[in-house]
Protein backbone atom coordinates (compact mmCIF):
# COMPACT_ATOMS: atom_id res chain seq x y z
CA UNK A 1 0.00 0.00 0.00
CA UNK A 2 1.62 3.34 -0.76
CA UNK A 3 2.21 6.11 1.30
CA UNK A 4 0.81 9.87 0.40
CA UNK A 5 1.90 13.23 1.79
CA UNK A 6 -0.88 16.36 1.90
CA UNK A 7 -0.11 18.76 -0.52
CA UNK A 8 -2.73 21.90 0.99
CA UNK A 9 -2.73 25.32 1.51
CA UNK A 10 -5.48 27.37 3.82
CA UNK A 11 -8.18 26.70 1.62
CA UNK A 12 -7.57 22.73 -0.41
CA UNK A 13 -5.64 19.57 0.21
CA UNK A 14 -4.62 17.08 -2.17
CA UNK A 15 -2.82 13.60 -1.48
CA UNK A 16 0.28 12.69 -3.36
CA UNK A 17 2.19 9.51 -3.28
CA UNK A 18 5.29 10.17 -0.71
CA UNK A 19 7.82 9.34 -3.53
CA UNK A 20 6.74 12.09 -5.65
CA UNK A 21 9.21 14.80 -5.10
CA UNK A 22 8.92 18.51 -6.03
CA UNK A 23 10.58 19.58 -9.15
CA UNK A 24 11.46 23.39 -10.00
CA UNK A 25 8.50 24.94 -11.41
CA UNK A 26 8.42 28.82 -13.89
CA UNK A 27 4.77 29.02 -14.15
CA UNK A 28 4.53 31.63 -11.11
CA UNK A 29 4.70 31.93 -7.45
CA UNK A 30 1.54 30.02 -7.25
CA UNK A 31 2.85 26.91 -9.65
CA UNK A 32 4.03 23.82 -8.57
CA UNK A 33 5.17 20.86 -9.90
CA UNK A 34 5.60 17.14 -8.32
CA UNK A 35 7.09 13.95 -10.26
CA UNK A 36 7.25 10.38 -9.35
CA UNK A 37 10.53 8.44 -8.69
CA UNK A 38 10.58 7.40 -11.88
CA UNK A 39 9.23 10.19 -13.51
CA UNK A 40 6.36 8.32 -15.29
CA UNK A 41 3.78 10.49 -13.44
CA UNK A 42 3.44 13.92 -12.59
CA UNK A 43 1.22 16.48 -10.99
CA UNK A 44 1.18 20.09 -12.22
CA UNK A 45 -0.70 22.46 -9.29
CA UNK A 46 -2.11 26.38 -10.19
CA UNK A 47 -3.76 28.66 -7.91
CA UNK A 48 -5.62 31.73 -9.86
CA UNK A 49 -7.31 34.39 -8.04
CA UNK A 50 -11.59 34.64 -9.49
CA UNK A 51 -12.31 38.26 -9.79
CA UNK A 52 -15.71 38.36 -10.24
CA UNK A 53 -18.04 37.54 -7.25
CA UNK A 54 -21.09 37.67 -9.41
CA UNK A 55 -19.67 34.72 -11.63
CA UNK A 56 -21.10 31.04 -10.94
CA UNK A 57 -18.55 28.97 -9.84
CA UNK A 58 -19.58 26.30 -12.37
CA UNK A 59 -19.40 28.39 -15.11
CA UNK A 60 -15.98 29.75 -14.27
CA UNK A 61 -14.47 25.69 -14.22
CA UNK A 62 -16.64 25.51 -17.93
CA UNK A 63 -14.35 28.40 -18.71
CA UNK A 64 -11.52 26.43 -17.69
CA UNK A 65 -12.54 23.51 -18.85
CA UNK A 66 -13.03 24.27 -22.46
CA UNK A 67 -9.63 26.09 -22.50
CA UNK A 68 -7.51 23.11 -21.32
CA UNK A 69 -9.71 21.12 -23.67
CA UNK A 70 -8.91 23.33 -26.59
CA UNK A 71 -5.38 23.69 -25.34
CA UNK A 72 -4.86 19.57 -25.52
CA UNK A 73 -6.84 19.22 -29.04
CA UNK A 74 -3.58 21.93 -30.17
CA UNK A 75 -1.18 19.48 -28.95
CA UNK A 76 0.29 18.54 -32.03
CA UNK A 77 0.94 14.84 -32.35
CA UNK A 78 -1.72 14.12 -29.74
CA UNK A 79 -5.18 12.34 -30.81
CA UNK A 80 -7.29 12.77 -27.46
CA UNK A 81 -10.45 11.42 -26.25
CA UNK A 82 -12.63 12.95 -23.30
CA UNK A 83 -12.64 9.54 -21.18
CA UNK A 84 -15.16 10.93 -18.52
CA UNK A 85 -16.03 14.20 -17.02
CA UNK A 86 -17.74 15.17 -13.84
CA UNK A 87 -18.78 18.40 -12.27
CA UNK A 88 -20.83 19.25 -8.35
CA UNK A 89 -21.17 21.74 -6.51
CA UNK A 90 -22.15 21.93 -3.16
CA UNK A 91 -21.64 23.86 -0.01
CA UNK A 92 -19.98 26.64 -2.11
CA UNK A 93 -17.02 24.59 -3.14
CA UNK A 94 -17.26 23.63 -7.21
CA UNK A 95 -15.28 20.95 -8.62
CA UNK A 96 -14.94 19.89 -12.21
CA UNK A 97 -12.63 16.83 -14.26
CA UNK A 98 -11.68 15.56 -17.58
CA UNK A 99 -10.24 12.43 -17.51
CA UNK A 100 -8.12 12.60 -21.31
CA UNK A 101 -6.44 9.76 -23.00
CA UNK A 102 -4.04 9.81 -26.08
CA UNK A 103 -4.06 5.60 -26.62
CA UNK A 104 -1.50 6.17 -29.36
CA UNK A 105 0.80 8.06 -27.11
CA UNK A 106 0.14 5.96 -23.81
CA UNK A 107 -0.64 9.46 -22.19
CA UNK A 108 -3.19 10.52 -19.66
CA UNK A 109 -4.09 13.51 -18.21
CA UNK A 110 -6.67 14.05 -15.74
CA UNK A 111 -7.53 17.51 -15.27
CA UNK A 112 -8.95 18.51 -12.03
CA UNK A 113 -10.50 22.18 -10.61
CA UNK A 114 -11.70 23.39 -7.56
CA UNK A 115 -12.88 27.17 -6.62
CA UNK A 116 -14.47 29.04 -3.99
CA UNK A 117 -14.65 32.80 -4.18
CA UNK A 118 -12.12 34.15 -4.86
CA UNK A 119 -9.70 31.30 -5.53
CA UNK A 120 -9.74 28.75 -8.14
CA UNK A 121 -7.04 25.63 -7.86
CA UNK A 122 -5.98 23.55 -10.86
CA UNK A 123 -4.58 20.19 -10.51
CA UNK A 124 -3.51 18.64 -13.67
CA UNK A 125 -2.42 14.79 -12.87
CA UNK A 126 -0.08 12.97 -16.05
CA UNK A 127 0.24 9.33 -16.44
CA UNK A 128 2.93 9.79 -19.62
CA UNK A 129 3.20 6.01 -19.37
CA UNK A 130 -0.06 4.57 -19.63
CA UNK A 131 -0.03 1.38 -21.25
CA UNK A 132 -3.03 0.16 -18.91
CA UNK A 133 -5.86 2.15 -18.29
CA UNK A 134 -7.14 0.33 -15.54
CA UNK A 135 -4.31 0.37 -13.61
CA UNK A 136 -3.78 4.40 -14.07
CA UNK A 137 -7.10 5.24 -13.14
CA UNK A 138 -6.46 2.64 -9.98
CA UNK A 139 -3.02 4.61 -9.27
CA UNK A 140 -4.71 7.97 -9.55
CA UNK A 141 -8.23 7.31 -7.50
CA UNK A 142 -6.65 7.92 -3.84
CA UNK A 143 -5.34 11.47 -5.90
CA UNK A 144 -8.68 12.47 -6.99
CA UNK A 145 -10.58 11.47 -4.18
CA UNK A 146 -8.90 13.49 -1.81
CA UNK A 147 -8.84 16.56 -3.57
CA UNK A 148 -11.04 18.92 -1.91
CA UNK A 149 -11.68 21.97 0.28
CA UNK A 150 -9.80 22.43 3.97
CA UNK A 151 -12.65 22.40 6.08
CA UNK A 152 -11.80 24.63 9.17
Amino acid sequence: MPEYNTISTEQWQIMLPSDWAQKPQTDGPASFYFESKDGTKGAYISVFTRTNPGSPALADLAAWRDTEIRNLHAMPDHHWEILEEWQHDEGGTAISASDCLDRSANYRIVCLRMTQFPWLVRVSLHDYNCTDYEASKQAFLPLIDSFAPVIE
